[in-house]
């Protein structure tokens, strides 16, 4: 047994070597001359035969996946809706006027360190097929031209074509997590006990209208009355005066995000923002959502605006390329937004919204008489370093504000549920 392992340890060099520099292709090359010499110097007949049978499989494995690769023009387009860390679907029509086979389709998604491949046995004449891909990160890309190869029939030789007319934007929204509550930090007006929205029979609201139905909206508001006359989903929109308006600020400064790519701060802002959005927007919420970028993103769910997939569209197109300092930011959007709040919601506590921030351990906010404030806390050194310990969890501060810290591998529904 011994002397077995230290024999497959001594081959183990050469094994590899083979592995990279004979292929099936190489092999019948050799293969092919070795006959071919035996047959010259012995005189055998019938290694002359095997020596054209080889041949016949090179060439044929040359030109086998050219003339399946050939006139391949295939138009992509995305499919429904991408959010990211989920599925991206493309769909796919060839203008192939006869079918091909055995064909590998590589993506390069941006985020993604290597292509994603997907294999395809038999495509038939102006085929259609739709592919589904990981997408790793958030926003508006223009996709890289699609790749096709070919190994067909024998897999001796794989031919690889870049399809390079052929654009295709797609869109990725920020990855959303089920919020199932959101208390306020207001100590004066809480919200009834196991209250789930605005229209629990506690809270003091008052019938404001109907609307037609958003995506996103929760169902047990429906006008059914109106809705059987209008042949649509009507919804029923309430006004309250005891649940706070909630005012959310992310920090768009260029540079001030920690971490990189899908897993930094401004990424994991705009993730807590889209998820509270969709659930302001089921709970018909007064929850306003400004991102301090060089063109400030203003977003609402209030009546007249844009549904979810509005909303989630422009934030798939942010980014951090604001001037302002967060601290400055914050204290600009208060006192803008907050007045504006005010006159529309009439809204207690000197007019201000609850306040819900975003920032890291390293950055800090001077706050002076604001009615509540959710200050979301991420660890700045687990963005580098993520398996060490830190601390997570809800705290409570001060009497209006409510500290959720975070770091790079918190379950964001379960860590906000908690």
């Amino acid at each position: 047994m011994v002397r077995s392992s230290d024999l497959s340890q001594r081959l183990r060099p050469l094994m590899l070597w083979l592995e990279t520099h004979v292929n099936p292709h190489r092999f019948l090359w050799l293969m092919s001359l070795l006959c071919f010499l035996i047959a010259w110097n012995r005189g055998i007949a019938l290694l002359y035969g095997l020596v054209a049978l080889m041949l016949a499989l090179i060439i044929i494995s040359w030109l086998g996946p050219w003339w399946n690769l050939r006139r391949l023009n295939p138009h992509r387009q995305q499919v429904g809706r991408a959010s990211a860390g989920q599925t991206l679907t493309l769909r796919y029509r060839f203008a192939n006027r006869k079918p091909a086979f055995f064909l590998s389709l590589l993506e390069q998604l941006p985020g993604d360190e290597q292509p994603q491949s997907h294999f395809i046995s038999q495509l038939p004449p102006d085929g259609e097929l739709e592919v589904n891909y990981d997408c790793p990160q958030r926003g508006v890309f223009q996709l890289a031209p699609c790749q096709l190869s070919s190994g067909w029939p024998f897999g001796f030789l794989q031919r690889r074509i870049r399809l390079a007319n052929d654009p295709c934007k797609v869109e990725i929204y920020p990855r959303c997590f089920a919020v199932q509550k959101l208390d306020q930090p207001i100590s004066d007006h809480p919200l009834p006990q196991d209250s789930a929205s605005v229209l629990s029979r506690n809270a003091h609201s008052e019938f404001a209208g109907v609307r037609p139905y958003r995506q996103g909206d929760s169902l047990k508001h429906v006008h059914w009355a109106a809705s059987a006359r209008q042949q649509q989903l009507v919804m029923r929109e309430f006004h309250s005066y005891q649940t706070p308006s909630w005012l959310m600020i992310i920090d768009g400064q260029r540079g001030s995000a920690a971490g990189d790519g899908a897993d930094s701060s401004f990424e994991y802002a705009l993730q807590i923002g889209a998820s509270l959005l969709q659930y302001a927007q089921q709970q018909q919420l007064h929850f306003k959502l400004v991102i301090t970028s060089k063109e400030p993103v203003v977003l609402d769910n209030t009546s007249g605006h844009s549904d979810l997939d509005d909303q989630l569209s422009a934030l798939a197109r942010v980014c951090d390329d604001g001037d302002l300092d967060y601290d400055v930011a914050v204290a600009q959007a208060l006192q803008q937004y907050g007045q504006q709040q005010y006159q529309q919601y009439g809204l207690q506590h000197g007019g201000q919204p609850s306040l819900i921030t975003v920032r890291t351990n390293r950055q800090a906010l001077s706050l002076d008489h604001i009615a509540g404030h959710i200050d979301i806390v991420y660890n700045e050194n687990s963005l580098d370093i993520p398996m060490a310990r830190y601390p997570e969890g809800w705290s409570q501060p001060a009497a209006n504000t409510r500290r959720l810290e975070l770091h790079r591998l918190s379950n964001l529904a379960q860590v906000w549920n908690s």
